[in-house]
């Protein structure tokens, strides 16, 4: 069962309790908005994704962007602390809409880097956006992780 965390909206002083989530995108990952996983399967996807990333990213890093989710209010922000990736004059995340979350039931502040990090899927069942990476390589990334290296993960798609 999801824990529970008690925060509130700082703009309007209203108390929200609700189960958070990190929700991570890999760089060009919603290339999968343009298709079901019915057009194209997993291992077809991640290759049309290695071969875009491979031209954007020839060192092998490819960001990983970070979000505070909670599907059943609708919350989809910005992970604080996570690495920017680039230069922004003013940034936004959770934190600037809301308090610091506390545990429901025993009050602990939460520890960001405790948060589940959201399975993606790519099958008949689930087509998340992105979730042909995890599909195709059973990889998805450590909490706040900032990059993925190519080279290893397409290793890990040869083998998987």
């Amino acid at each position: 069962m999801a824990d529970i965390w008690k925060f509130t909206i700082i703009a309007t002083g209203h108390e929200r309790k609700a189960a958070l989530e990190a929700y991570w995108e890999v760089y060009y990952d919603p290339i999968s908005d343009d298709y079901t996983p019915h057009e194209v399967d997993a291992s077809e996807l991640f290759k049309k994704w290695v071969s875009k990333v491979k031209e954007e990213y020839p060192d092998g890093l490819v960001p990983i962007y970070w979000s505070v989710r909670c599907e059943e209010s609708g919350i989809h922000e910005f992970m604080p602390f996570q690495f920017t990736h680039f230069k922004m004059d003013h940034y936004e995340d959770f934190l600037t809409f809301f308090t610091w979350p506390v545990h429901s039931s025993s009050g602990d502040s939460l520890n960001w880097l405790t948060l589940p990090v959201v399975d993606k899927l790519w099958n008949a069942n689930q087509a998340n956006k992105g979730g042909f990476i995890q599909e195709a390589t059973g990889w998805k990334p450590a909490i706040l992780q900032p990059h993925v290296y190519l080279p290893a993960l397409t290793s890990v798609f040869q083998s998987h």
